[in-house]
């Protein structure tokens, strides 16, 4: 009788102990891994973002910009970080879907190495091209093509410019002929002196090129029309039915974080990214808020990945 007795009370103490553990967290500052170096638009949200739940959760959330290799080294940073919680990531289209199949030695398995917790924003990419071209919409673009294959040519510095450029050649039906950059700026730099016919890029990044005159847009890539330039058809009303791309992030943790820790972390991250003033400064920075759940954010990693795939077999792009 003893016995029970003392096995019911320790049965009773280590149901009074977890749920005191799991309301311990957090008992120490956070980290959120950045894949790209400071300074960039995805950097400047993910400080935004870091502020905000550090004051919700009480704790200091430190940004770890791990920079390289076009954001994997950052991805298998993350991937490998103690999944307790403690290590957040923000992810995106390029560094947890197009480089997956980008790169022969991608070190992670998107979807399997990583927990959604909630989707944050995205931006539309545009088709510019040099202010003295003859192009002068989509359907100049598209005609040039068509009436010489492989003639009119494309720079891409970056993946995300190969992916949506790759997409519009097989939505449109054209064949562009592609010059790589090891930058956007140097093809950005290129285009601006002609060198090249076309580039598609952030449209946050290029409206200063646009409005300054040194370039010319032809369409947006978003399937609606950006806040950032609601004049700018998109492509898709340009006549390229089907054509929709556009740079999403979120934030995620490395698999096996308890649940009960995910989903408050989800639900923290969505309440600041839902609130007004966030959504204005995301909007500064260049994106569109897009304050999306857990499921949210896993339907659009599928779909990425799935997408992503299909243009990368049509184009016969090797990883590299």
């Amino acid at each position: 009788m003893n016995f029970l007795k003392f096995a019911l009370a320790i049965s009773t103490l280590a149901c009074l102990v977890q749920p005191a553990q799991a309301q311990a967290w957090p008992s120490k500052p956070l980290q959120m891994v950045v894949p790209q170096g400071a300074g960039g638009s995805t950097d400047a949200i993910a400080r935004l973002v870091a502020q905000a739940l550090g004051e919700r959760l009480g704790q200091t959330v430190v940004i770890d910009n791990r920079a390289g290799a076009g954001g994997v080294l950052g991805i298998a940073a993350a991937a490998k970080a103690a999944a307790d919680g403690y290590t957040l990531l923000i992810g995106s289209n390029t560094t947890l879907a197009a480089n997956a199949f980008l790169y022969a030695s991608f070190p992670v398995d998107p979807l399997k190495d990583f927990v959604p917790l909630a989707l944050a924003a995205d931006a539309p990419f545009v088709f510019v091209v040099p202010a003295a071209s003859p192009l002068k919409s989509v359907r100049d673009l598209v005609s040039a093509a068509k009436a010489a294959p492989g003639k009119v040519n494309y720079g891409s510095g970056t993946s995300s410019a190969l992916l949506c450029t790759e997409l519009f050649k097989a939505t449109a039906g054209v064949d562009l002929l592609r010059v790589p950059y090891k930058s956007s700026a140097q093809g950005l730099t290129d285009l601006i002196g002609g060198q090249i016919d076309v580039v598609c890029e952030p449209l946050s990044s290029s409206l200063p090129n646009i409005r300054s005159g040194r370039l010319r847009a032809l369409a947006q890539t978003g399937a609606q029309r950006s806040p950032l330039a609601p004049e700018l058809e998109t492509a898709a009303e340009a006549g390229v039915k089907g054509m929709a791309y556009t740079a999403w992030v979120g934030f995620f943790a490395p698999a096996g974080i308890p649940k009960d820790i995910s989903v408050r972390l989800g639900n923290e991250l969505l309440s600041i990214l839902r609130d007004p003033a966030t959504m204005e400064k995301i909007r500064a920075i260049g994106f569109d808020p897009r304050p999306g759940n857990a499921e949210t954010l896993a339907a659009v990693h599928r779909a990425e990945l799935t997408s992503v795939a299909a243009t990368v077999k049509a184009a016969g792009i090797k990883a590299e």
